[in-house]
């Protein structure tokens, strides 16, 4: 049985191969500090688990690994991890002492933790009840006491979320995402976790108020115009619940039914810039979204990434040959040529043809 852990498999395997970490870097242009995280197992310095599964299992492909096997393994060091607390706590007395100084200080950390954990929870629930004695309107799963405006501190990363189908998002508490809606600006973001269950937030710009409510795992939510405090929403926003953790929230985001007497089609000019991305090949690639950084990291072959601007769309992408897009609907080409670097940007500029309207436009054109 084997019994080694997925950065000791690659770190052996580079070495075998009498690859430096530098060599890695340059031949896979995987950043040196990814791969010694990889390596070391610290997945903190990974912006989500979505970049830290595509760098394994690059990685483990330029290592010539079995790359299914060593995901298998990270997802299952993953749930021992997430179930550690719990085993230690619940496991059976025995009468030989073998535990050593380490498991013991472990021990007592987590009965510790969780004794203060209760006492919390329990001051909560008597602080709630006390709240809920002197205020007998009913609000829900909303958060109205906090229900005001964006916390300070959330870098928000500008995503698509394009027609018939459904885009996931990782939520954390220093990460939300911006989207656009039927040509509103929303932005959805995590508050915290209680319970199991994530405290979602939801604003639609430029209002200042937000909109909170509360999601388990596995539960759909419906952000429609039909609530009140989500009037102005031009079109219902189906968002599913797929993971939760202490601090984070996986959701997939996918347009529903427009409210009737929006128009369906934009008027000509004020269309967002919109570009699809075709991964045959995995390559690096960045994206600055109307100013703001949206994603940077490999993408692998096979992949698809819609992006949508306002008024500007940077686009960087490692290997040319290695990705075709459609832009605004145009013809699809591929970006530019194997192995070199490409960086398109479109603009949103005035109509030579009307003053009253736009159009899009590549820089350089």
């Amino acid at each position: 049985m084997n019994t080694k852990r997925v950065g000791q498999i690659l770190r052996e395997a580079r070495e075998d191969k009498k690859l430096s970490v530098k060599d890695v870097a340059k031949e896979t242009n995987i950043a040196a500090k990814y791969i010694i995280a990889l390596e070391t197992e610290d997945y903190s310095q990974f912006p989500a688990e979505t970049f830290a599964l595509g760098f394994l299992k690059n990685y483990a492909s330029y290592l010539k690994l079995d790359s299914a096997m060593l995901l298998n393994l990270y997802r299952g060091e993953q749930i021992e991890e997430s179930q550690a607390p719990l085993e230690e706590l619940t496991r059976p007395t025995t009468s030989s002492f073998s535990l050593d100084k380490n498991k013991i200080i472990s021990f007592v950390s987590i009965l510790l933790f969780a004794i203060s954990a209760y006492i919390i929870y329990i001051s909560f629930e008597d602080s709630g009840s006390q709240l809920a004695d002197e205020d007998t309107t009913e609000v829900g799963t909303t958060d109205v006491s906090n229900a005001s405006e964006i916390p300070s501190g959330i870098n928000f990363v500008s995503q698509s979320v394009p027609e018939n189908a459904s885009i996931p998002f990782i939520l954390t508490e220093d990460r939300g995402v911006s989207f656009s809606v039927n040509n509103q600006q929303c932005k959805m973001f995590i508050k915290g976790v209680t319970g199991g269950r994530a405290n979602l937030g939801f604003n639609i710009f430029p209002e200042k108020n937000v909109y909170f409510f509360q999601a388990g795992e596995g539960e759909e939510t419906v952000l429609s115009y039909r609530i009140e405090e989500l009037s102005s929403l031009r079109r219902d926003i189906r968002v599913v619940t797929q993971a939760v953790t202490e601090k984070s929230a996986k959701v997939l985001v996918t347009l529903k039914e427009e409210r009737e007497g929006v128009a369906v089609k934009s008027p000509v000019g004020d269309v967002p810039i919109q570009v699809t991305l075709f991964f045959s090949k995995p390559s690096y690639v960045e994206f600055v979204i109307d100013g703001q950084m949206g994603e940077r990291g490999l993408v692998s072959a096979g992949e698809v990434k819609h992006l949508e601007g306002r008024d500007r769309l940077e686009i960087k992408v490692g290997d040319g040959g290695a990705v075709e897009m459609v832009q605004n609907g145009k013809e699809r080409v591929v970006l530019g040529k194997p192995g070199k670097l490409v960086k398109k940007i479109f603009i949103r500029k005035p109509n030579p043809y009307d003053s009253t309207q736009s159009i899009i436009g590549e820089l350089g054109e």
